[in-house]
């Protein structure tokens, strides 16, 4: 049995077993080698579609960056059109046509410019555009809010400043970009705030008193009342400088020492938060005075804003942003009042009376001589005590009825509604300070677009103004009542009102009761009565701490209230004002301190905006200029 087991032996087991061990190779022996190769095309096919498509977003990164840098310089195109455009129109004062404005680009229109990978496409562009946006020969005029200047208004002309350029360096297609940017040109008139300030404005411790219409200035603004009265702001009030309710003006307290804590905050019935803003300036001479503007050169014509008011000096540049603002440069009609001393002892005087016509207006040949002859009869010269001043002032007056008459004849055609009355004295022929006094003023020449009286100057404006009546003032219902509640008409029934103004180098207002014997007596012997004035004032003034060739520093300025001067006392009596006042330099000729005293005692002042000027400023009022940047648009 042994023998037939194959068990039994060892070794041939041990082969059986090597032998059934070995596992030989399976049908399906090659299919991992597939599964690999299988994995490695599909590896491959993603990986040449992550390269596709990495290709295509790197091109359209390209086009992208490609698209912006282009863009980027069609922006700067745009840019260097706006100053172009921004250039010419200050220079020339005024909105450009569409032909004007893109005079300024030269030809071609971008020349010498190098913007890098991006080349010129499209003609750059400026067009004036009407009220619609639709282009123009000409910018419709727009009467606008200033969203910058709470309150304010102003014409508006609008341009459209487009461009396109095109990739010059190109990977794939070559990138296009079209831009427009609306531009703006506006013209602020300053006759439409109560007060318009260049330096400080100041209301500090006043009596009663609310200020209806606009405050502005571009320095800083102090207001508060005081324990003795509530200042009350009806609009809005803007500042360029810093503002304070808590801390009194400079050298308030060196005029009231006894007082110095008298300050009560403003009311403001629509809060404080809504009516007050801090804002950029306003430019009187366009987008930068102060490259215009120089007292360090040898040049007498651009060293102030009071440049305004003054005739420039022959043999002199006149720089174009002021020529075309001088009131002088601006009148249709000149009235120069000169006096010549001859040596003899005493002096002999004689009084020279010259009017000249400018700017269009024009008097009939038939006419012309009796046209000169009244209006020079209508100018007559006196002199008397100045209690401010301290002085006794020469004063040529003029009889503006007469000056009405005149200019409501037929004869007169053309003008402009502009009078500029000067007396050009020299100080050998007569030391004292000269003025202007306008009197019989209470019925102003027919034209509807208003007048404007403007001198070199200071200038009294004696009794009613623009009210309607030169013969009887109790007849204007404000100087009947005394207007308490300041609701009373300030002008006779029938009459027109007109949009007025009065420029000068100083404004005084005198009352219906003013008299020039009493000029040197005593505060009582200078008693004012009821008296209304409806024209516009723009002046200097002499802000606080000023120190005058005497050396001695003023103190307090007297404030914004006091902007005009008062030489009576007023007692109880009432100073109705319709109108709007304008500061923008110091006075040269009447730099008297301010003060109380014997000066004058203060009346109820019943000081209103007078929103015609809204829409109808007074003739050559003076624009602040604003220039602004709109949004941009593709094309």
């Amino acid at each position: 049995m042994m023998k037939n087991s194959k068990v039994a032996n060892p070794s041939v087991s041990r082969r059986f077993v090597r032998t059934t061990l070995f596992i030989a190779p399976s049908p399906c022996a090659g299919s991992g080698l597939l599964i690999v190769m299988c994995i490695l095309a599909v590896v491959s096919v993603f990986i040449a579609v992550a390269i596709n498509n990495t290709s295509g977003t790197a091109r359209l990164s390209a086009s992208a960056r490609n698209y912006v840098n282009v863009e980027k310089a069609t922006e700067g195109a745009i840019e260097h059109g706006f100053g172009l455009w921004k250039a010419r129109t200050v220079g020339k004062n005024r909105p450009l046509t569409t032909s004007e404005a893109n005079a300024t680009l030269g030809a071609p229109a971008f020349p010498g410019m190098s913007y890098g990978t991006a080349a010129q496409k499209g003609p750059l562009a400026i067009t004036a555009i009407d009220e619609y946006g639709a282009p123009a020969a000409s910018a419709t005029r727009i009467y606008t809010n200033l969203l910058s200047y709470p309150g304010f208004r102003g014409f508006t002309y609008r341009y459209l400043v487009s461009a396109k350029m095109r990739q010059t360096i190109t990977f794939g297609s070559g990138a296009v970009a079209g831009v427009t940017r609306r531009v703006e040109y506006t013209e602020v008139p300053l006759f439409q705030s109560m007060f318009f300030f260049e330096g400080d404005l100041a209301i500090a411790q006043p009596a009663q008193i609310m200020i209806s219409g606009l405050i502005h200035t571009n320095s800083d603004l102090y207001l508060n009342g005081s324990q003795y009265g509530s200042l009350t702001v009806g609009g809005n009030a803007s500042y360029s400088g810093n503002y304070t309710d808590t801390i009194d003006p400079p050298s308030i307290n060196t005029w009231n020492p006894w007082d110095p804590g008298a300050k009560v905050p403003p009311i403001y019935p629509n809060g404080q938060d809504a009516q007050l803003s801090k804002v950029s300036r306003m430019e009187p001479f366009g987008d930068k005075p102060s490259a215009v503007l120089d007292t360090t050169d040898t040049n007498p014509n651009n060293d102030t804003f009071r440049e305004l008011i003054e005739p420039p000096v022959a043999g002199f540049p006149d720089p174009p942003e002021i020529a075309q603002r001088r009131v002088y440069n601006k009148a249709g009609i000149e009235i120069e009042i000169n006096t010549k001393a001859d040596t003899s002892v005493p002096p002999v005087t004689t009084t020279a009376v010259t009017v000249r016509t400018k700017n269009g207006t024009k008097f009939g040949k038939a006419e012309a001589p009796q046209i000169n002859t009244d209006l020079k009869s209508a100018v007559s010269k006196t002199s008397f005590w100045d209690q401010r001043e301290g002085k006794t002032v020469t004063v040529a007056n003029v009889d503006m009825a007469q000056v009405a008459a005149v200019l409501n004849s037929s004869g007169v055609t053309g003008f402009n509604d502009i009078l500029y009355v000067h007396d050009t004295t020299l100080a050998g022929d007569d030391p004292n300070p000269k003025a202007v006094r306008l009197q019989n003023g209470g019925v102003l020449p027919d034209d509807p677009r208003g007048l404007t009286i403007a001198s070199e100057n200071p200038v009294y404006i004696q009794g009613d103004y623009n009210t309607g009546t030169v013969s009887d003032p109790t007849a204007v219902p404000a100087n009947a009542s005394g207007n308490p509640t300041n609701t009373d008409s300030p002008v006779v029934p029938g009459y027109t009102q007109k949009p007025a103004a009065v420029i000068a180098d100083a404004v005084m207002l005198l009352s219906n009761n003013w008299n020039d014997a009493n000029a040197s007596l005593g505060l009582s012997s200078r008693p004012a009565t009821n008296t209304t004035y409806n024209t516009a004032i723009m002046s200097g003034f002499m802000p606080s701490g000023w120190t005058p060739p005497s050396g001695a520093p003023y103190g307090y300025s007297g404030g914004a209230i006091n902007f005009p001067r008062f030489l009576e006392t007023w007692n109880n009596r009432s100073c109705t004002y319709y109108g709007s006042m304008v500061e923008l330099f110091e006075s040269k000729v009447f730099t008297g301190e301010w003060d109380t005293g014997n000066i004058y005692a203060p009346p109820k002042r019943r000081w209103n905006f007078d929103t015609l000027f809204s829409s109808s400023p007074p003739p050559g009022s003076l624009d602040a200029v604003v220039i602004t940047r709109g949004s941009w648009a593709k094309f």
